[in-house]
Parts: C-alpha cells; structure tokens; sequence
C-alpha cells in the first residue's frame, strides 16, 4: 500500500472509530430550557369522575442532538365531587404531582411521567374525614406520554392510559377510598403550548 493511500486509511479509521465512540447522537452542548403552559383532564375510572387539570406549567430540557428530554410538570391542585351509590356525595382535593418526566422528542414525544398523588379535605356526605397531610397513593403514578404531532418549542397533545394504585396514610378512609378509586382504564391528557 502505498504511503498517501495508507494514510487516508487511517483517516478514515479513525474518524470512524471516533464516530463510533462519541456518537452520533451525543449532545450538541448544554441542555435547551424550554418551557409550556399546560392544561389538560383526568378521568378516573372507576368512579367515573373527570377531573380538569391546569393551568400548569412543564420546565423542559432538551439535548440537542439525540433530542431527549427531562423536566418537571407542576399542576394546581384540583376539586373533585361525585356522587356514588351506596356510598352518597364524596369530595376532595386532588393534588398531582409535581410530576418529573423524561423521554425522547425525536419525530414526536415518548416518554413517561412520575407523579405523587395526595388526596385531602376529603368530605362524605357533608362529613370532614381527616385524611392527615401524608394521604395519597402508596406509590407515585407512572404515565406513559406519547404524541405524533407534538413539536418541540411549539408543543401537541400528550396522551394516556394508567393503572391507579392502592391509597394509604389516610386514615379512617384509607378503605373508603380503596374501594372508589384504585383500578386501570385511567387516562390523563395533556396540551402543551409554548408559553
């Protein structure tokens, strides 16, 4: 081999082998703040109860190059009322999160958010049940979010469907609420706008 034709050989290696371990998907510089006012529903579905989320907000940061993601959506607090047979009027106040999410918005969004729940001023009837301040699910819920339109620094519609699991630290209402609304078929959708 002649000494130029071996010295572009081993150009070419070693670009490849420089390509190979940095990557191509390595990110392009720090992360990109972004950011999204956020509203959106819950239903639950075991009481059959929707719940309307917002306005909240989702601080996104996102690695250019392989274009994932990691942040954190805050959402207010929200009332729920509904009335269940054998059981009558139950109320409360249902707070989500903040939820911490991450993922992929290459050609779309994929990715999960994990969020604790707390219930309080939970009412039976007219009756103060005291839940205590550490009421909510045993585990925080995982949601899966996932979007075809959504595009970064401008935002879509995020999307899905969820298992509740089983509520502690409650109290005396800790079986109350057990029994209306732990269960799968939840949903939650969420519209991001650029904000």
């Amino acid at each position: 081999m002649k000494w130029g034709t071996r010295v572009t050989a081993l150009a070419a290696a070693t670009a490849l082998s420089g390509i190979g371990f940095a990557g191509a998907a390595d990110a392009a510089g720090p992360p990109v703040y972004s950011k999204y006012a956020v509203g959106g529903t819950m239903h639950i579905a075991k009481p059959d109860a929707d719940l309307e989320l917002g306005p909240g907000q989702f601080d996104m940061y996102t690695l250019v190059g392989p274009y994932t993601f990691y942040g954190t959506i805050t959402l207010p607090p929200v009332e729920v009322t509904r009335s269940l047979p054998g059981v009558g009027t139950v109320s409360g106040t249902v707070t989500l999160g903040p939820g911490h999410a991450d993922g992929s918005v290459f050609g779309g969004f994929s990715g999960s958010a994990t969020w604790p729940v707390r219930l309080s001023d939970v009412r039976v009837n007219g009756r103060s049940y005291d839940v205590g301040p550490e009421c909510g699910t045993a585990e925080p819920l995982t949601t899966e979010l996932a979007s075809d339109d959504f595009v970064a620094g401008k935002g879509g519609r995020l999307e899905s469907t969820y298992p509740i699991g089983a509520f502690a630290n409650c109290g005396k209402a800790t079986s109350l609420i057990n029994a209306v609304v732990p269960g799968p078929g939840n949903t939650l959708t969420l519209d991001l706008t650029a904000a």
